[in-house]
């Protein structure tokens, strides 16, 4: 049984770039753009679908595809750094990346303007100031009241750091409808 199991696999691993290829082909055909694609057994990369060479027209075509199909995306990365620029929030790295908006790197301080903006309590003032691990707690935890139950991951980065030498906040990316119930939050 597990020989069987395994050649099945194989068969599905080899046979999914000749789908993936006819897949991308005719939805590139449908949108009016020629492209040679290559995805048999044959090709030098196994497992792996190759466009041909684009005319600059059929480029451009694809291009405005891809910004059509992502555009609720860019839409809402495009709110959420305006949002974060009113309120001149350190996150210059918020980018679209993979239909997701991932937030980037910031500091500790910019983290925590942040944690505050979305509910989080002021630490208590005798506390000292806070290190990099709790105020990621406190945006990770804010991030999930504030936009009722979306999950940020936040990590501390010790090889990445800041202007001032301490270590960076490493946020995740989030989903469009994360990012729209965060710009409301911010906005309001």
């Amino acid at each position: 049984m597990r020989r069987h199991e395994s050649s099945v696999h194989a068969f599905v691993h080899r046979a999914a770039p000749r789908h993936a290829a006819a897949e991308l082909d005719s939805a590139l055909r449908e949108a009016g753009i020629r492209v040679p694609l290559t995805g048999r057994a044959a090709d030098p990369e196994p497992g792996r679908v190759e466009l041909g060479p684009l005319s600059p027209a059929e480029a451009s075509r694809l291009a405005r595809l891809i910004r059509t199909g992502t555009k609720r995306t860019l839409k809402a990365a495009r709110a959420l750094r305006d949002v974060v620029d009113a309120y001149r929030l350190d996150l210059p790295g918020i980018q679209v990346r993979d239909g997701r908006i991932a937030l980037g790197t910031t500091s500790s301080a910019t983290g925590e303007r942040l944690a505050r903006l979305l509910g989080a309590t002021s630490p208590d003032p005798d506390t000292p100031v806070l290190d990099a691990v709790r105020v990621g707690e406190r945006l990770r935890l804010a991030f999930t009241a504030a936009t009722g139950g979306d999950v940020l991951d936040v990590r501390v980065s010790k090889a990445e750091t800041v202007p001032d030498g301490e270590p960076a906040l490493v946020l995740g990316s989030i989903d469009v409808a994360a990012a729209r119930r965060l710009v409301m939050v911010l906005r309001f």
